[in-house]
C-alpha cells in the first residue's frame, strides 16, 4: 500500500504554475507540529544547501538517495512528553506556549537532560523570523563519566522558494529554516570537577525544508564540526530525504549507480576545495580575503571556547576574486578564539589568540 504522503507529494505535484511563487503560509504548529506516528526517510548523499532569499530555485535532481528506508517513530509517552526515536537515537520533546523543546537525548554513548531546553521550532515563523535561546544540561557519558553540555541555538527561516526533485516533478512554495547550534562539553568522573574540566566545542549548522501539507522537513542536511582545546577534531555530514515513496524517488535512488552504502551517502570527505583565502589579524580586528573558483554557500563564524557565537556571517556568492570580510574584535578579551569558515559543506578552521 502506498505511503499517503505520496499522495499529498503527488497533488502538489500536480498543480498549476502560473509563472510566479505564491504566497507560503508560516510555519506553524499545526503544519509541523511533531505528531504521533510511524515514518521513513531515507539516507541521502550531502548535497550544497543552496541559495536564501525570496523565490529561490533549489535544484535537487542530482541527490543520491539509499534504497534502504529507516523508521522514525514519534510517540506521545504517560509524562506528556514527545518520544522521537529513530536508528542513532532516541530524544524527548515538550510544548511549551508557542515552542517545541528538547528536554532530553539518549544515543549508545550519552545520556543527557536538559536543565535549560534545547529550542527545536518557535512557532509560528515565516520568512526572515529568527529566534535565539541559550541551552544547558546535564547526563552522563559511556556509563562512568558526567558530562555538561552548553550553547546557545539560533534558527531564522532564510529561504523561500520551489525544490526541483527532476525535469518534471517541483515542489512549489517550499519554505527553508537554518539552525545553527554552537556549544561546548566538559566531561570529568568527579561530578565536582566538571565546571573545571577541559572543554570540547561543537559548532552544528541544519538546513530543513518544508513545504505545506507535510508536517515533517521533505530534505534536512547536518554539518557537525568537533574541537578539542579549539583544535578540530573532524566534521560529520550527513542527509535525508522524508519524501519515501519510489513514485517520487525512482529517478534518484543511489542503486543506479550501484551503491547501497548509507555510511557513503552521509559521509561527504571529497568535497571540492574551491576557496583560497588569507587571514589577516590585527589588534581590534580580523581580515579575511578569498577567492571562490565556483559559486559558494559560505559560513564564517568568530566564537570562544565555550562555543559562545560573537559574530556571524553568512552569504552566497559566485566564483570570483578578492572577497573580503572583517570581524571587530576590539570589544573581546584576550583569549584564544576560533574562526570558522564553512563552504558548500567543507570546513576551514584558523585559531587565534587575541592579546
Amino acid at each position: 500500500m502506498l505511503n499517503y504522503k505520496f499522495y499529498i507529494v503527488w497533488g502538489l505535484l500536480m498543480l498549476p504554475t502560473f509563472g510566479a511563487i505564491s504566497a507560503q503560509p508560516p510555519l506553524t504548529k499545526e503544519s509541523i507540529g511533531l505528531k504521533s506516528g510511524v515514518f521513513s526517510r531515507r539516507a541521502v548523499k550531502f548535497f550544497d544547501a543552496g541559495d536564501n532569499g525570496h523565490d529561490c530555485i533549489w535544484d535537487f535532481s542530482n541527490l543520491e538517495v539509499s534504497d534502504e528506508e529507516q523508521t522514525v517513530r514519534q510517540n506521545l509517552d504517560s509524562l506528556g512528553r514527545i518520544v522521537v526515536t529513530d536508528n542513532k537515537e532516541i530524544k524527548y520533546f515538550i510544548t511549551r506556549g508557542d515552542s517545541l523543546l528538547l528536554i532530553g537525548d539518549e544515543t549508545p554513548m550519552i545520556d543527557i537532560s536538559y536543565s535549560f531546553p534545547i529550542l527545536r521550532m518557535k512557532y509560528p515563523m515565516a520568512l526572515n523570523d529568527s529566534v535565539s535561546k541559550k541551552f544547558e544540561g546535564y547526563g552522563v557519558y559511556c556509563g562512568d563519566h558526567f558530562y555538561k553540555q552548553s550553547g546557545v541555538i539560533s534558527i531564522v527561516v532564510d529561504g523561500f522558494g520551489n525544490i526541483l526533485l527532476s525535469k518534471n516533478d517541483t515542489l512549489k512554495n517550499a519554505l527553508r529554516v537554518y539552525k545553527l547550534k554552537s556549544y561546548s562539553i566538559a566531561m570529568d568522573m568527579d561530578p565536582s570537577k566538571i565546571d573545571s574540566a577541559k572543554l570540547k566545542q561543537v559548532v552544528e549548522e541544519t538546513y530543513e525544508w518544508y513545504i505545506d501539507g507535510i508536517e515533517r522537513p521533505v530534505l534536512e542536511s547536518i554539518t557537525s564540526t568537533s574541537y578539542s582545546n579549539m583544535n578540530p577534531l573532524g566534521t560529520t555530514r550527513y542527509a535525508y530525504c522524508n519524501l519515501t515513496d519510489d513514485e517520487v524517488l525512482n529517478k534518484k535512488k543511489a542503486s543506479q549507480n550501484n551503491s547501497k552504502d548509507n555510511n557513503k551517502l552521509s559521509s561527504s570527505d571529497s568535497l571540492y576545495n574551491i576557496i583560497d583565502y588569507d587571514v589577516d589579524i590585527k589588534d581590534s580586528s580580523i581580515g579575511v580575503t578569498y577567492n571562490l573558483s565556483s559559486k559558494a554557500n559560505i559560513t564564517i563564524l568568530l566564537s570562544n571556547a565555550l562555543g559562545m557565537i560573537f559574530e556571524q556571517k553568512r552569504f552566497v556568492q559566485n566564483a570570483g576574486s578578492n572577497y573580503h570580510v572583517n570581524f571587530d574584535i576590539s570589544r573581546l578579551i584576550p583569549d584564544v578564539y576560533i574562526l570558522y569558515i564553512n563552504v558548500n559543506g567543507k570546513i576551514y578552521n584558523e585559531k587565534f589568540n587575541k592579546r
